[in-house]
């Protein structure tokens, strides 16, 4: 059992990469989780992907906890934990856009944002 992650860092100081969090046990699970994902329908589907996200962005992996999370509110568009952590992740992106002067990148996820925004309405109001 992990009490302590361990953080990689890249090998150049000073640049803006991510720093993941190494956890073999974690790393496994989300290998299983996809494993299972190739087959799970419905509910399982959902929850697999929701579970994958959260997992993923445990160990630091923005970008492919990203692609989880709006898969699963692309094929169930629910409110709830996976809404949540996306606009968190969002925000990191926005973030690390906005540090870089990345102005294409940083309204890419401005946008992304207000989209999700407008779900959370929707789905409120019973729209979707």
């Amino acid at each position: 059992m992990f009490f302590f992650k361990k953080k990689t860092k890249s090998a150049q100081a000073g640049d803006n990469e991510q720093t993941a969090v190494v956890d073999p046990a974690l790393q496994e699970q989300v290998v299983e989780l996809k494993q299972r994902l190739e087959t799970a329908e419905g509910d399982l589907r959902i929850a697999t992907l929701n579970e994958l996200g959260s997992k993923l962005f445990a160990l630091e992996n923005i970008d492919e906890a990203i692609q989880f999370y709006e898969t699963s509110i692309q094929e169930n568009r629910t409110l709830g934990k996976a809404y949540t952590d996306l606009l968190k992740l969002y925000n990191v992106k926005r973030k690390q856009a906005a540090e870089q002067n990345d102005d294409d990148k940083l309204q890419t996820y401005l946008n992304k944002i207000d989209d999700l925004m407008k779900l959370s309405k929707d789905v409120i109001r019973g729209l979707e």
